[in-house]
Formats: C-alpha cells, structure tokens, sequence
C-alpha cells in the first residue's frame, strides 16, 4: 500500500493546490520514474509527435520499453471534470499507437479498454485519488516497470471487462424486476406453490381470482453498493461432492484472523494467507504452486495463472506477483472443509489464526 500512496499523496496535493494541467503532468511523470521507467532511456515520452492524418498528434504520456509502445496516459486538471470528447482523444491516441489499453488520468484514474467496433472506449477500471485504496495498490502493481507486461495488462482488461457485463446483466434483471416484468411470472409461480402445498380445496379459476386482487411491488432496499464489486461480496459455497444427492453445505459463517488482525470471511482470508506469503518467501510461481498445491482448494486449484482463469468470477480480480513476474489470482470458492488445508498452513507458518462465528 506504501507505493500507491506515495504515488497517490502527490496527486492529492496537486488537487488541494489546484495545479495547473502542466504541473499535473511533470508531477505525474515524476512519480512513473518512481516506479521504474526512466526518461533519459526514451521510456517516459512527453508529447511525442506522432504522424496523423496530415499532421501529427501528441500523447500526454506515452510509455515505451525497447522503444516499442506499452501504454498511453491521458492527462487532465486533478480538478477537471472528464468528458466524452476526452475519451474520445484517449481512444484516437491508443489506435495512433496500436495500443487496446489507455488510461486517463485527471480527477481520477481510470483504464479504458478498446474494443475496436466501439465508438468510445470501455471503462474497465476507476481508482478514487484516495489514500490506503486497494484499487490503487493493485493499479500500482500493474503499472510498475518490473512487473508491466502489455499482453497482461490487456488481460486484467478483458477480465475486467467479463464482469462489468456480468453486472450490467444484474443490473438489467434488477430493473425489469423493479418495473413489474415479471409479475406475471411470480403469480404463477405463486399458483404453482399453492397447488403444490395441497390447497386442492380450491379450484385453479379461485386461485387466480385470489391473485387478480393482489399487487405485486418490489422495491430496492439500501444502496446498489453491491453493483460496484458485486462478485467479491458474496460467500462462494460449493457442493460436498461426497454427497450422492448432489446438496449443498449449509451456509457456515466463520470467520477468520491472521496475526490478531480483522475477521475475514473464508474466501478473504485464504487471499490474505496466501498474499503474505508471497510476500515473504519471494518464490517463483512454480514453487508456490509446490507449497500451495492445487487439490488443497479442490478442482480450481488455489492459485492460477491470470491467462489460465477459464471463469474469472471464480478467482479474485486482484492480481498477485511471483517472484519470476508471473500474474496470477487466488481462487475465492471456499468452504467450511477446504479452508482447513489453508489454516494448516498458515500455523505451520508461525502465524496466529482465530476464529468466531
């Protein structure tokens, strides 16, 4: 978290001191140095004049390693407002530079997606200029030199991409749900459990004039908070393949602390665990899966190469590094049985696990 907020503090101040644009983008270029890339080796390209159309173009930022592309910045006033017609330069400088990732930043940072028969590029990532966010750390991890690979980066991009559809989706059933669609479909849903509990009392033409006197109405309790991440708030609970009726496990609500910190759920805990530890050990990926064998989690394994994930709702979106810079998530699909292979390991550490229900 140290490195997204140093990174971040600079920006912050930008904001609080109203910076001009052009402070903004030498302070930001600044702080790319800090994480690797390096001006005086034709890394960090300022403005560079590149051909189109007629004239030419000029990129704020434009990041190149052995002199070919990897990613392009888009640099507003901390204190702007972004617009279409930003975006829509964003994208003109990617397809100048044949890059599918671009990223602006201004008020805030966000990673923008190309998806070539689009009109506009795609949001797939926003990070709020705020100190100790985990987005930020994780945009740090992605955009540092040591560890930037473009076909990677792309990558987190379409996984980002797969579940911002995946919410759109919800979000579409949650309106139609809200909007009356399927009152007709719960009202013979309703007849059907009438029916199904024994009321053979009544006779279907009773049932339905029962229901033609009702009203359906859902109404939406609270905030949508769970549209911002909505697969990362929900407890994964697979089904006991030892059971021949194919059941689920009843819902266990234990929670879990590493080294007397917060209880976590299972799933956010195991990401914990294994997260120190690859902090600590620095192994390359292949020992870790050596220490961290797959068949602890089950048929997903506990780590995956971020370009082996086949479902990504299965796997965290953050993005974890070995030491021989491979890219690989923690899978979130754990269960009162399984998570005892990882707090095993964690003792057998030296570190403290409680728990509570």
């Amino acid at each position: 978290m140290e490195t997204w907020n140093e990174f971040c503090y600079k920006l912050i101040d930008c904001k609080k001191k109203n910076a001009s644009e052009e402070h903004y983008h030498l302070t930001i270029e600044n702080q790319l140095s800090a994480l690797g890339w390096k001006s005086y080796k034709g890394e960090i390209c300022h403005k560079e004049h590149i051909p189109s159309g007629h004239g030419y173009a000029e990129p704020d930022i434009l990041i190149k390693k052995e002199g070919v592309n990897q990613m392009v910045i888009e640099v507003k006033k901390p204190n702007h407002i972004q617009t279409s017609e930003e975006r829509l330069q964003l994208l003109s400088y990617m397809r100048l530079c044949t890059l599918r990732v671009g990223i602006y930043i201004g008020e805030h940072i966000e990673i923008f997606y190309d998806q070539i028969n689009s009109e506009e590029p795609v949001s797939v990532y926003r990070v709020p200029l705020e100190l100790n966010d985990e987005r930020g750390q994780q945009f740090m991890e992605l955009i540092k030199r040591d560890n930037f690979d473009k076909n990677n980066f792309q990558q987190f991009c379409l996984l980002q991409l797969q579940e911002k559809k995946k919410l759109d989706i919800l979000k579409s059933l949650k309106d139609d749900l809200l909007n009356g669609k399927y009152n007709t479909f719960l009202k013979d849903c309703l007849k059907n459990r009438i029916f199904k509990d024994g009321n053979s009392l009544f006779s279907e033409s009773q049932i339905d004039d029962l229901l033609s006197t009702l009203q359906i109405k859902i109404f939406s309790e609270g905030v949508d908070t769970c549209f911002d991440n909505c697969f990362d708030n929900s407890e994964y609970i697979e089904s006991d393949p030892s059971l021949s009726d194919g059941s689920k496990h009843k819902r266990d609500n234990t929670r879990y602390s590493l080294d007397g910190g917060k209880f976590l759920p299972k799933r956010k805990f195991v990401l914990q665990v294994v997260k120190k530890y690859t902090q600590l050990s620095n192994m390359t990926f292949a020992e870790l899966l050596k220490d961290i064998p797959d068949e602890w989690q089950g048929s997903l394994g506990v780590i995956k190469k971020i370009n082996e994930i086949g479902d990504p709702k299965r796997y965290f979106d953050e993005i974890l590094y070995s030491a021989d810079k491979l890219q690989f998530a923690v899978c979130n699909q754990w269960g009162k049985d399984n998570i005892q292979n990882i707090v095993k390991f964690a003792k057998k550490q030296g570190w403290r696990v409680e728990t509570k229900s």
